[in-house]
């Protein structure tokens, strides 16, 4: 079985420093909704603080990722997360502090572990053999999607039965336990190899432009679905309430995605997946804007969650090929950015559309606009950052070699 080769020591402490710290990078937003229901009995400061959470983690990710390229990755992923896990804990014991003092402490907790995602990811290609990255990647986007399917309802639980601050506190020692964790993995500089090219920074990060550009397409659609979801319901006539249990599927139906992918190396190459697949959820979405009856709705969202999951997955695999290893973190982070980028334009331009026209008016032109970004970057000629033109390129799992051309 492909995941077997994942069984390790190291490996498992690494699964352990993502669920740890995906977990509260997941319950933030909704956290900070019922922080604010319960202080002050409104929304607008918990969704001003989620506001600022999110578009922290996009302007921190790049610029503390662009350390890693010459800094130890444990002590600077161990000192972001130390710094977001006391924050967090700021919070929790300061749930009435003046609303400027909570959006700021929330903006430094997103951009302080802002770039353990993409240092993590990096890292894992020297904690599996080079056949095994494909189901090691899958297997983060398993992890990482189950923190998303279980963070609405840890939240919601916690602040039902106890206290808003509770997911805080929470939050804190995972995140702490994430930090100590990193300590326990093999270390990795990131430090440029001296044999490799010697071409700017900035241009070989820009090379990998495409991959961006599907990483945002595939998140703006992603959070457009969500979003409309509870009007698209409505609009059909079914209870708001089916939304909770339809997108809990779709998360189900992610990470049974992103499990099936690491299984094998399958024919095509990631970036042939990635077009595939992300043209496949544009269908899939484009046709439950239009499905009447709730099961054929479900389904829909349910091959959309497959999809999107192996989007996601072979982005990844297409990203470590793009770029040198040095790259990697940096890259991965500008990747993780332009999600966060994609998220956030999409709910402005949801919550504008929705007050203008119809739930499954606003799912279509999300759907076009995801369509048209997929073909430029598609169409794009790509050259990879790693390789000079004329010399072979290493194939991928799955891929056939081929040589670079001016």
């Amino acid at each position: 079985m492909a995941y077997r080769g994942l069984v390790s020591r190291r490996m498992a402490v690494w699964s352990c420093v993502i669920t740890t710290t995906r977990l509260p990078v997941a319950m933030a937003p909704l956290a900070f909704v019922f922080l604010d229901r319960e202080v002050s009995g409104g929304y607008t400061r918990g969704a001003v603080m989620a506001a600022a959470y999110t578009a922290a983690e996009a302007v921190g990710a790049p610029l503390l990722g662009a350390r890693l390229r010459s800094r130890p990755f444990r002590r600077e992923i161990a000192v972001g997360l130390t710094v977001c896990a006391l924050v967090f804990g700021a919070i929790a014991l300061a749930p009435a502090a003046p609303a400027p003092v909570l959006v700021a402490l929330a903006a430094v907790a997103g951009a302080a572990g802002a770039a353990a995602p993409g240092a993590l990811r990096a890292m894992v290609a020297d904690l599996v053999p080079a056949g095994d990255l494909n189901s090691a990647l899958s297997w983060e986007s398993s992890l990482n999607m189950a923190g998303w399917a279980v963070a609405p309802a840890l939240v919601a639980t916690a602040a039902a039965h106890g206290a808003a601050t509770v997911p805080f506190y929470v939050a804190a020692v995972a995140t702490l336990a994430g930090a100590g964790c990193v300590f326990l993995l093999p270390e990795k500089t990131g430090r440029p190899d001296p044999a490799g090219p010697r071409g700017g920074v900035a241009g070989q990060l820009m090379s990998a432009w495409p991959i961006y550009l599907t990483s945002v397409a595939a998140m703006y659609l992603l959070a457009t679905v969500e979003l409309t979801l509870p009007a698209l319901l409505e609009q059909r006539g079914h209870p708001v309430a089916h939304s909770g249990p339809v997108l809990t599927g779709f998360a189900l139906a992610s990470i049974l995605g992103g499990l099936l992918y690491g299984l094998r190396a399958w024919p095509g190459g990631p970036e042939r997946h990635s077009a595939l697949f992300l043209y496949a959820m544009v269908v899939a979405t484009s046709a439950m804007a239009t499905a009447a009856a709730l099961g054929v709705l479900s389904a829909l969202l349910l091959v959309a969650g497959l999809c999107q999951a192996i989007v996601l997955i072979s982005r990844n695999l297409s990203l470590q090929r793009a770029l040198p290893s040095d790259l990697h973190p940096l890259g991965y982070s500008l990747q993780y950015a332009g999600s966060g980028m994609g998220y956030g334009i999409s709910a402005a331009a949801t919550g504008l559309m929705l007050a203008h026209t119809r739930p499954s008016t606003t799912v279509l032109v999300a759907a076009a606009v995801t369509l048209v970004l997929t073909t430029v970057a598609l169409l794009r000629p790509r050259r990879s950052a790693t390789t000079p033109a004329g010399t072979p390129v290493p194939a991928a799992p799955g891929d056939t070699p081929r040589r670079r051309t001016p």
